[in-house]
Order: structure tokens, then sequence, then C-alpha cells
């Protein structure tokens, strides 16, 4: 099998030319069919893009008219600083830091009944 070329016989120089007509018609048609999905493909980006810039413009107005921030500001709590936090926002929180009273000890213990509770 060193001529696997030309099983067919001899090399016929109209066949050869209709290969490589068939051929370029195949790379014009495929080079076609490209640049239509990547012109679909640009379409669709650029839609993509115009549609955020407008998503972008109406929450960028909707902020400037509330007076409120596009993008809030994140409150971080820790364990030591929820604690705080938390009792500094409380109503009564002047009223427990100006009363010298110490809080009552609660003790819990289980009866026959249910659990119970009792304090000081």
């Amino acid at each position: 099998m060193t001529r696997g070329s030309t099983l067919s016989g001899r090399v016929n120089p109209l066949q050869s030319a209709i290969r490589a007509l068939f051929v370029l018609i195949a790379a014009i048609a495929g080079f076609l069919i490209f640049a239509a999905s990547a012109a679909f493909a640009l379409f669709i980006a650029a839609g993509l893009l115009i549609l955020g810039i407008v998503v972008f413009a109406v929450f960028w107005l909707r902020a400037k008219i509330l007076g409120k921030p596009l993008i809030p500001t994140p409150k971080m709590y820790g364990f030591q600083s929820f604690g705080e936090t938390f009792e500094a926002n409380s109503p009564n929180a002047e009223v427990d830091r100006k009363s010298t009273k110490p809080s009552p000890v609660i003790d819990m213990h289980e009866t026959p009944d249910g659990w119970s509770v009792d304090t000081e």
C-alpha cells in the first residue's frame, strides 16, 4: 500500500481542481458561519452591557433621590462587641448604668412536677 492516494486510478487534474474548489467553498462557508455566530455573540454581549448600564443608572438615581448609599456599609460584630452594642442600644441602658443594686440570682432546679425557678 505504498500508493494509497491513487486507489481510484491516476490523479486527474479535473478531479484535483474540483476537490480544491470544494475545499475553498467549504472554507468560505465555514468562515461566514463563524463570522455570523461571532456577530451574534457580539450583539448579545453588547445588549447585556447596555442592560447592565441601565440597571446601574436606575439604582444610582434611586440612591441619589432617596439619599441612601448605593452600597450600604456592612456592620461587623464580634463576640465581645455584640454584647456592648446590644446593651448600649437598649432603652434601659441609662437606668441600668446608674443603678447600684445587683441583679437577682436565678436558681433553676428540676422538681417532680417539672422545672422550677427560685430567686434569692
